[in-house]
């Protein structure tokens, strides 16, 4: 599910002006935002409407229409995954990707401009964006400290 926001012409254009002169993308730019304020304590670090619960075996990590558990152990390999799902050394993650699934049974596929986490409880997807998915690591990675 994707967010639209609608905004005045002038203000997508000036986006899109902040995003050129700094060589990011503008949804780079609204994440930057959103991590300085996670950074500055105006918001929550946690994605809204994700859980990642640290239980004495495992982690459960619930979002709408998914739920997946780890060995605890394993949660840290995920996170690290999740933080450093961007294009590079893709051929060294997808093999990290194929051992953590036949460990855990959670798969992370990757899409376009992000990846999907298939949970092997329900079979149900989670697509995420690059930036969320490295949100969603460092959330699996406070959760399992």
């Amino acid at each position: 599910m994707a967010f639209n926001l609608k905004l005045p012409d002038e203000r997508g254009k000036q986006l899109q002006m902040i995003a050129e002169a700094e060589g990011k993308t503008v949804v780079d730019v609204i994440t930057d935002h959103i991590r300085a304020k996670i950074a500055a304590g105006v918001i929550s670090a946690d994605l809204p409407g994700v859980e990642v619960e640290k239980a004495p075996e495992e982690i459960i990590i619930r979002a709408p229409g998914f739920t997946a558990s780890l060995p605890v152990q394993e949660g840290p390999t995920l996170a690290d995954l999740l933080k450093q799902s961007g294009p590079a050394d893709l051929e060294r993650k997808k093999r990290w990707i194929e051992g953590l699934a036949k460990l855990t049974g959670v798969k992370v596929k990757r899409m376009g401009a992000g990846m999907t986490l298939v949970s092997p409880i329900t079979g149900k997807e989670y697509p995420l964006s690059f930036a969320v998915a490295e949100d969603l690591g460092d959330q699996i990675t406070r959760a399992t400290e």
